[in-house]
């Protein structure tokens, strides 16, 4: 089925249309269009769930987490979004938006399982080899992906390193050779 919705200028304005572009990191109109096709039908699809099934949760954190959970399915698609783009987008702190994930992805673990192991995947892939340190070394902004890497490490092989951030940088990252072969076997 095919909704078309038009917004005029009066119920979302330019100034408005442009904090909105800032706040998901676009920068085309295009590109916003299409992302607020995304975002329309997650909405769509979350008021769908509370007319067919219970209605709303009660918390105000629940409301949060089946928002991001529709999120996840119809806007970030295959992947989980950083802590700043929650911050961005539900106007939280950092601390709140490291909570949010986590406990979204405890609440929809199973019905989420294949976006997190993409988005550990790709974080994984872009592990570089420093042969000076012999160390594999990799960029990561979110927390609450290391957090999910060493989980990995501490349930499939608890001896191993974990994963560190380098010393002196803000979102660097290095793991052992063998910590590496280790979550290559795991998510390749």
């Amino acid at each position: 089925m095919e909704i078309i919705i038009n917004i005029t200028e009066e119920e979302l304005s330019a100034p408005e249309r442009n904090l909105i572009k800032e706040c998901l990191g676009i920068e085309d109109e295009t590109t916003f269009t299409h992302a607020l096709s995304k975002l329309a039908k997650s909405s769509f699809m979350e008021y769908t769930k509370m007319f067919i099934e219970k209605g709303l949760p009660t918390r105000a954190d629940e409301i949060k987490q089946e928002r991001l959970f529709f999120l996840l399915i119809h806007y970030f698609g295959n992947r989980l979004p950083t802590e700043n783009e929650l911050s961005s987008i539900f106007q939280l702190t950092q601390s709140q938006s490291k909570s949010l994930l986590r406990n979204t992805k405890s609440r929809y673990r199973t019905k989420i399982a294949n976006f997190i192991k993409a988005t550990l995947l790709t974080t994984f892939r872009s592990f570089v080899l420093n042969k000076e340190a012999d160390y594999y070394e990799f960029i990561c902004t979110s927390p609450t992906i290391i957090e999910e890497l060493n989980l990995i490490i501490s349930q499939k092989e608890g001896a191993l390193e974990a994963i560190s951030k380098v010393k002196g940088s803000a979102c660097k990252y290095q793991c052992s050779i063998d910590t590496y072969n280790l979550l290559n076997k795991e998510l390749a």
